[in-house]
Formats: structure tokens, sequence, C-alpha cells
């Protein structure tokens, strides 16, 4: 008698003695020649789909063209796939499982969360699929017939999954005991109906569950990070719930925060929901502040932590409103044209370094900080007369989710910001950035180079600046400060007549006319909420 391991239906396996496997022809045996987790990948305009394995073997690489030491993350969409012959519409139970008890501490089937057409998650331990079926593929109408190649997957069976548990205390014991380490998993086939297949290319159909990516031929490992999940506007397979009713929107930002990680993975999903990886970043958690009117005698400041001179940035004609910072145990002293303390608050921020280039070198020219230009999607920003570089990361995701979904729409302008907060999470000499919660940019021109403008000069680039700050609204940014202005020189006609950006308020004291000052970001609700 053959030894078999077959899948129960509380998705554990266990093995039994069943028949020898018959004999096949070759040219007719069912087989299941591959199982893989893979990224979905649409071609002409959205209109043909195929997948790319995502394994050991399939090193996939960052924003900076280096090796990426994992292949996926706690908490993330992948698809599963099934590659099979001979064996339309039958179905096939699969089982995840890790190699090792470091993360669940044992290595039973995984609960994970399955895609349930058209906009929800299940939590499932066997997953049951029927090769040929393409709800997996549906976008949140339940559709899925604008792809036309969909016969090129015929003989393969698709599942669409999230790598986690259905519950955030389960969710957390995993990221705990996963700590900075990984973790392979194995995925366990098998016939629903327990007849026989062959498995990769065996030459006879055996009776049992085939186990897969369990070898060097290719592993899955998992890693602790936290994500930000970004869909640009037109994205239709984005489920996130609908908020607002004048103008009606979808949230556009998902996360998936892991207690265990300090690093930040950024994921785009443009229109035809091709999935781009940004970039990372590690956060930092600060002491939040809060600009007040009485500035502390020394005594009451605490230690001295650190003095941040920009005495080099000015003399370079680097147009910094801050001499330096004194950087206390109790707060932050602005030395400028007016001191400002920035005194501790209650409670941490989190923020990460907006400078990912980090060039070097002082003046007043823009200093590029990112330039992403993969397969159709560019996100390039730059600083000038700033150092207030950081921002929490809620509002990074949005501000990488705009300038993707404005490049993409056919606007080529160079964004550069005036600064967002320091840090340390002060500000100098503002009050409304601090804690990274809101940010300054360069306003548009003809030219698109970035270089800055006003609201009244023959080169602002008026109706362009109007489409950035409604995709910087849809994606958060709910607040801004401009001025009334008109302008009857530049090349639009709109703002001929007094006008002012949209989603903005008059604020002229101090003046907004050379910036647009963005603010009052929606929190990006967490998986689990």
């Amino acid at each position: 008698m053959a030894t078999r391991i077959t899948i129960t239906d509380s998705g554990q396996t266990q093995t039994l003695n069943g028949p020898l496997a018959p004999d096949t022809p070759d040219d007719s045996l069912q087989r299941i020649s591959d199982v893989y987790f893979a990224r979905k990948v649409t071609t002409d305009n959205g209109t043909r789909v195929n997948f790319t394995k995502i394994d050991s073997a399939h090193v996939q690489q960052d924003h900076q063209n280096q090796n990426i030491p994992y292949d996926s993350i706690l908490g993330k969409t992948v698809y599963l796939i099934i590659e099979t012959s001979n064996m339309t519409d039958l179905s096939i139970d699969a089982v995840i499982r890790p190699s090792a008890n470091t993360m669940t501490e044992n290595t039973d089937t995984l609960q994970l969360m399955r895609f349930v057409s058209p906009d929800r998650y299940e939590a499932q331990r066997l997953f049951t699929v029927q090769v040929g079926n393409f709800d997996a593929l549906n976008n949140r109408q339940g559709n899925h017939g604008h792809y036309a190649n969909l016969n090129d997957h015929i003989n393969k069976a698709i599942m669409k999954l999230q790598l986690r548990p259905d519950g955030r205390a389960a969710f957390d014991d995993w990221t705990r005991r996963l700590a900075d380490g990984s973790i392979n998993l194995e995925v366990a086939v098998e016939r629903t109906d327990n007849n026989p297949c062959a498995y990769r290319d065996g030459q006879e159909e055996v009776n049992g569950a085939g186990i897969f990516l369990n070898d060097d031929r290719g592993r899955f490992r998992v890693v602790n990070k936290n994500i930000y999940t970004i869909h640009h506007g037109s994205n239709t397979y984005n489920t996130l719930q609908e908020i607002g009713a004048n103008p009606a929107r979808r949230r556009r930002i998902q996360k998936v925060l892991n207690a265990h990680s300090t690093e930040v993975v950024f994921f785009y999903y443009d229109q035809n929901d091709n999935e781009h990886r940004i970039c990372s970043r590690t956060k930092e958690s600060v002491i939040r502040k809060r600009r007040v009117n009485t500035i502390p005698p020394l005594a009451q400041r605490g230690n001295l932590l650190q003095t941040i001179d920009y005495t080099a940035n000015r003399s370079a004609l680097e147009n910094i409103d801050a001499h330096q910072l004194l950087v206390y145990a109790n707060g932050t002293l602005g030395d400028g044209a007016t001191d400002k303390w920035y005194a501790n608050q209650q409670g941490n921020v989190e923020l990460v370094n907006m400078d990912i280039l980090e060039n070097a070198g002082v003046g007043p020219q823009i200093f590029e900080a990112f330039n992403y230009n993969r397969d159709g999607v560019v996100i390039r920003y730059g600083f000038q007369h700033t150092r207030r570089r950081s921002i929490q990361p809620d509002l990074f995701a949005g501000f990488l989710g705009a300038l993707a979904q404005f490049r993409q729409e056919g606007h080529t302008h160079y964004i550069v910001s005036q600064g967002f907060s320091y840090s340390d999470a002060s500000c100098y000499p503002s009050a409304e950035h601090v804690n990274g919660e809101a940010g300054d940019l360069n306003l548009l021109t003809a030219q698109q180079d970035g270089v800055n403008t006003i609201l009244t000069a023959p080169n602002f680039d008026y109706d362009n600046q109007v489409i950035l700050r409604n995709i910087l609204f849809d994606f958060g940014f709910g607040s801004g400060r401009s001025e009334d202005f008109s302008n009857t020189s530049n090349a639009s006609t709109v703002d001929n007549a007094s006008t002012r950006l949209p989603h903005t308020t008059h604020t002229a004291n101090p003046r907004h006319n050379n910036h647009l000052h963005v603010h009052g970001f929606t929190p990006i609700l967490d998986i689990y909420a």
C-alpha cells in the first residue's frame, strides 16, 4: 500500500494508507505542476492580466535596485496560484502552514483572510478553489470581464489572500514571536474529491497531497513590517469605505500597524491595480510638541540635549528662519528673529524622514529628495529653503499617493516642499507644522521646474495647481491655507476674478501668497479598525 498525506476538513494534514496510483498515459495525466505566491501584473491599459512569482528564487528589488531579503510581509495582500493540466473545473483544497514553530509555536495550518467577491475578506483555514474560476480577479463591482486574456489562465486555480489572521490579538502574537526574524510558508494541495493526480513533473498520478515551497527550488519568506496600501483614485479594486457626502469619495489608503517593527513600507496600486513598492522608511518615536507663548527660564528647560546650527545654511543664502535649534529635555527653543518655545506634550508621535536621497550641501537650490520612476509611475519631489523634512507616516502615504496620481494623469511638474517639521517634532517659526502635521509646497509654474512663484505672477499655473490641490484633498489633506487673489497676467482665465485655491482658508498673516499650506489630514484606519 502507498503512503498518503491528505488534507482534512479542519485544514490539517494526516497520513493514511491509500491505494496505489493508477497507471495513466503521460499525455492525459491530471497534474498540479506548480504552486506559488504571486503579484498580479496588468498590461495593455489594464486589459491583460498575468502573475509574477514572489519567492526566494525570484528576488524582488527596492526603489534603489537593491535585492530585498524577503518575499512578503505579514498583513500584505498576495495571490496564490495553482497551475494544473487536464483539471479545468475541478476543485482543489489547499492549506498554508509555517515551516517552523517560531511564529505560532507550532506548524499547524494557518487561518488567513481570503478575498470573497466583491468586497470583503473571510477567515479560512482550508481553502477550496476551482480551476478556471476567476472570482479572485473581480473588482468591487464583481467583474473581471475587462481582462481579455483569461483563457491564458484557464488551467490555474487563483486565490487572493491577506497574510494575517482575523483578529488583532492573534496578529500581535504572531508578530511578537516573529520579531526580527522571518518565517517560510509552505503550501499543501490536494484534489477536493481525493482522487489521485500527478505533482510537479511526476510521471504518474498518486493519492494524497503535494507539498510546495518547502525546498530550495523556492521558499516564501515572510517578515514583520508596517504596511501602507495606497490606491489611485480610479482603481476599481479599492474596496475601502466611502467617506463624506459632498463630495462623495472613497478612502484611498489603509495601513497594517505592526508593533514589533519600526520599518514602514509604502505600496501604491495604480489605476489598473498594478502594485508598486515605492519605498521603505524607518519611523522614529519622538515626544509631541506644541508652540506656547511663554519661553521658560533656562532652569526650567531641562538639560540641553542637542544644538542644531544653521549658520552655514543661512550664509549660503538658504532662507531658513531658524538660526539654531536648542533641544532641551523639556522642549525645543527655536532661535531666530523672534525666539519661540516648543513645549513637550503628553505622548509621542511617530515621524519618518522624507529626504530619501539625502543630497549633501547647503544653499538656495532645490535639493532633490526622491525620484521614483518605474513601470509608468513617477514620484519626484524636492525641498527648498528648509530643513523641516520629517512627517507622520499617514501624511507621507497621502503625499506619495497624491504625487503618483498627479503624474499619472499627465502633469509633469516638479513638486517642491518648503517643509513639514523638524525631526524633533518642532517647526520654527510655525505653530501648525508641529508633529509632522502640516506642510508647505511651492506653487506650480508654467515652467514646471519646481522654482517658486507667487499667486499673482504671470507664470503661476493656476489650473494645474487646482488639480493638485483637489488630489491632495482626496488623499486626506482636508484643510489648507492660501490667499484670496486675482491674476489677469497668467495663462488661466479662471482666476481673472477674485478667487482662492480649493479647500483652503484665506490667511494673509503670515503671508500665504507664495506657497500652498496643507494640513488637517484625515487619519488612516488600521486594517483591524
